[in-house]
């Protein structure tokens, strides 16, 4: 596609979205639904080896519509995604383009296309190709368009405060991939992992949260994870103290030596071979939070402490279903064998000077990071910076800007694969959304 014709069709979906959106009445009331989402993104990513670096800028459209509810129990939805490249410099890498015939490009899928039926008014269950977001398993929005899922999805309401939820899911959608394809282990081929399974609980209470989930990749990873909070209001400010404690374990026959290259040490061990070695993980993981809210001010600090190797990724490919509040929300999951971890944030709402403005800078360090063969074999501290400026322009609604600035160091001695070499990164999007209602 030319550069004119790119930026005619830029210009058009930006202008026909804003000038239709904001003309358009709000709701007609027959119950269909068009979302128009359009998203400018660049990343610019700088690595300790300069060979690594690379930059890439796309420009996005999804289209979500949904239909009403038929006979109060049945409804339809699809969203087709566009992703068109804007840029592609430095090492080809599939970060908000895919990458075809050496050459990161930009991509066309139906990212979902599903049914919702709701027999009673506390069941709900969707079937075909959406969205998931829970504690272990999440689709990422940090692309040009979200990574999807295709299978079933249940929600259960007990009451007004118990609820239960479980999905099982055969084929994924990558952050920037224009197919779906079966899950896999770095050792394996795609499909091998049969299907991801998640159940959960949860339970509200006034300002009392608890969640817990169990998520199965057959013959390959389990975890469990456990969340719970409290809110607590005072006079002009609030405190909300959250604890977590999470599990990640071997759960059969593929998890062999190097089946999670990134992160595990395990071909490190005497005598393993990768893809034929067995393997092993009992990762755990625990941390408390607090968050202390007043007048436009947030203060978070959290602390986490490993035993064994939490490993982040459910199967090849994934990334950001970290719950660890002391993540850096780009780059290493700062969830290593025997890691102590702490995170500072502030965070602040300029409305008073700048309405749709805010800011939030960050922190944190980890420290007596080991190889998780062997501690003798490797040891590593790390550090991440990061600072967030978000602006929803007050004028255009549904219209706003974000701006990520995130720099990485390590320390390592020997070797520790889930630590990485500095880089720093810088990420842009502008966003604009608009729900047609007919």
């Amino acid at each position: 596609m030319s550069k004119t014709k790119t930026a005619s069709w830029i210009g058009t979906g930006i202008i026909t979205a804003l000038v239709a959106g904001q003309a358009m009445a709000a709701d007609v009331g027959n119950g269909y639904q068009l979302k128009i989402k359009s998203r400018l993104v660049h990343f610019d990513r700088e690595y300790e080896n300069p060979t690594n670096d690379r930059s890439q800028s796309a420009f996005a459209i999804t289209a979500d519509w949904t239909s009403p509810r038929f006979g109060d129990w049945i409804g339809f939805g699809v969203s087709p995604y566009f992703v068109e490249d804007l840029h592609a410099g430095g090492r080809v890498r599939e970060d908000v383009l895919t990458v075809k015939d050496d050459k990161a490009q930009g991509f066309a899928l139906l990212g979902q296309a599903f049914v919702t039926l709701t027999p009673s008014d506390n069941l709900a269950i969707k079937l075909g190709r959406q969205t998931h977001k829970s504690m272990l398993l999440s689709s990422s929005g940090s692309r040009a368009v979200p990574n999807t899922f295709q299978g079933l999805n249940t929600q259960f309401h007990i009451n007004n405060n118990i609820s239960l939820f479980g999905a099982v899911y055969d084929k994924w959608s990558p952050r920037a991939s224009d197919s779906f394809e079966g899950f896999a282990t770095d050792q394996s081929r795609q499909g091998d992992i049969d299907f991801v399974s998640v159940v959960g609980i949860g339970y509200r209470l006034d300002t009392f949260q608890a969640d817990m989930e169990y998520l199965s990749a057959k013959d390959y990873l389990s975890k469990l994870g456990l969340r719970v909070s409290n809110r607590t209001s005072f006079d002009g400010s609030s405190l909300k103290l959250t604890a977590g404690l999470f599990t990640s374990a071997d759960n059969g026959n593929l998890f062999v030596t190097g089946a999670e290259g990134g992160d595990l040490d395990d071909e490190d061990a005497t005598g393993s071979v990768a893809g034929v070695t067995d393997s092993e993980n009992n990762g755990l993981g625990a941390y408390i939070e607090a968050q202390w809210a007043v007048n436009n001010l947030e203060l978070t600090a959290a602390v986490s402490k490993f035993d064994d190797l939490w490993i982040e990724d459910n199967f090849s490919g994934d990334h950001g279903t970290n719950p660890f509040p002391t993540r850096s929300r780009i780059g290493p999951d700062v969830a290593n064998t025997n890691e102590t971890a702490v995170m500072l944030a502030l965070k602040y709402d300029w409305k008073d000077y700048v309405p749709g403005l805010q800011t939030t800078v960050a922190a944190g360090q980890g420290w007596d990071a080991e190889n998780s063969a062997n501690r003798s074999l490797g040891s590593a501290d790390e550090d991440w910076r990061e600072l967030v400026v978000g602006y929803k322009v007050p004028a255009i609604k549904g219209l706003k800007f974000k701006a990520i600035w995130h720099d990485y160091n390590s320390d390592e001695v020997g070797s520790v694969d889930g630590v990485k070499p500095d880089q720093t990164d810088i990420r842009l999007y502008l966003d604009y959304s608009y729900a047609f209602n007919f």
